[in-house]
């Protein structure tokens, strides 16, 4: 890339080097890291801030719980196919101008939300928001890739998940507030409130690290056959399968919430942190985890280590869900033990997932993420209402999401000599 200018022992040229070392420095690339972890948290909070509001939202609009959760369901379609083109035109124009405009229309979008005045606006809404809420997420993992090689690279998106794990804790509880004291659409107006403060904060503290020499051409036909080439192509799916499917059994309590903590628990709106404080503490835990084995146990281990504790929380969550009664402690504790493994399990996938297509990681990283929220638009709609009938069902599905991911992850292992780093 690039015509005469040198290139250092990592392939980069001199522009490329410079940017490299711009955050060899801590508090350098510590800022980078709040600031990628700020973007990636406006698709939790997009999701998990209005659960409390679920209730008072239907008698409002008025809705069904049906039509509430297609408001789910429709903001992951959106994610899933927008997000598609989130990374390709990143890899054409910059990763900054495709986050900062779509944290624009992000906020247009929230606006709309706030202002819904029936079920039917509100789920056209969503699913603009759904559209337009991906890109921090999607290019900024491929501006670590831009920015960062091998250990470095875990270490930085074991931050970015521990700090990105903030959010899925503050969003219910801020949510359950806010609708406790004001209304549901004050939720919304947040919303648009975090949008602005991240376009600014991207505007301010985010330097272009996809530079001209690098970029890929825009243009349909070839970005089909790019995706094309990559989603048929067996390592991505089997490695970008294993995080998503893993996710679901945990996922299918965030999008249960509501039946979860109000029905099966018999708690309240404001009650919601039971749920999603250990949850997110095990993810947190285990990425600071990840980050200090960084380098010093192979991919490997740490996988097999992942699933055999998401396996133990599985097998505990069924067994609690059957013969004990229903208990915050009881219940929750093993949603938090699998959160952890599955914690584990997800920086080594992720990288091993974007160097296996380093030609185009803008691109892989919007089709792995759009392929993840495909499985949560299908988990919202089909396994949730299946699953908040019971907290044994709840269980079940925790159990069949490790399982699956297990035997796809052993098919992986059978195909490819994972190689020991």
């Amino acid at each position: 890339m690039g015509n005469s200018a040198p290139e250092f022992e990592s392939g980069r040229t001199a522009q490329q080097q410079a940017l490299v070392d711009r955050y060899a420095g801590g508090r350098e690339r510590m800022k980078l890291t709040y600031l990628l972890a700020a973007l990636s948290m406006l698709g939790p909070f997009s999701i998990d801030t209005y659960l409390p509001a679920f209730s008072e939202m239907q008698a409002a609009l008025p809705a069904t719980e049906v039509q509430m959760q297609l408001t789910l369901t429709l903001y992951f379609i959106g994610f899933a196919v927008v997000s598609l083109f989130h990374g390709a035109i990143s890899d054409s124009i910059g990763r900054k101008p495709v986050i900062i405009g779509t944290i624009c229309v992000h906020g247009i979008a929230s606006i709309g939300c706030a202002l819904s005045g029936s079920i039917e606006s509100l789920l056209a809404f969503r699913l603009l928001q759904g559209m337009f809420a991906g890109a921090g997420f999607v290019v900024g993992r491929a501006v670590v890739r831009d920015l960062f090689d091998g250990v470095e690279a875990q270490r930085q998106l074991s931050r970015i998940q521990m700090l990105f794990a903030l959010a899925p804790i503050i969003a219910p509880i801020l949510g359950g507030w806010l609708v406790a004291h004001l209304n549901w659409p004050s939720i919304f107006w947040f919303l648009f409130g975090y949008a602005a403060v991240l376009v600014i904060w991207t505007r301010v503290g985010l330097v272009e690290s996809h530079l001209p020499s690098a970029r890929l051409p825009f243009a349909v036909v070839p970005l089909i056959k790019t995706y094309r080439g990559i989603f048929f192509n067996k390592t991505f799916q089997l490695l970008a399968s294993i995080p998503g499917i893993n996710f679901m059994g945990f996922f299918v309590y965030i999008a249960g919430a509501p039946a979860f903590v109000m029905r099966h628990l018999e708690l309240t709106s404001k009650d919601f942190g039971f749920l999603f404080i250990p949850s997110i503490a095990g993810i947190t835990l285990a990425a600071y985890l990840s980050g200090r084995l960084a380098g010093r146990i192979s991919h490997l281990r740490q996988m097999n280590m992942g699933f055999l504790i998401m396996a133990v929380a599985a097998a505990i969550n069924i067994a609690v869900s059957a013969w004990v009664a229903p208990s915050v402690i009881w219940h929750v504790a093993p949603i938090a033990l699998y959160t952890f493994g599955m914690a584990l399990v997800t920086p080594p996938i992720t990288i091993k997932l974007l160097d296996a297509f380093s030609y185009a990681r803008g691109s892989v990283s919007a089709l792995q993420s759009s392929c993840h929220v495909a499985m949560m638009a299908v988990t919202t709609a089909i396994v949730v209402p299946f699953a908040q009938q019971s907290l044994l069902r709840f269980a079940l599905v925790m159990a069949g999401s490790v399982l699956l991911g297990w035997i796809i992850w052993l098919g992986y292992q059978r195909a490819h000599r994972f190689e020991e780093k």
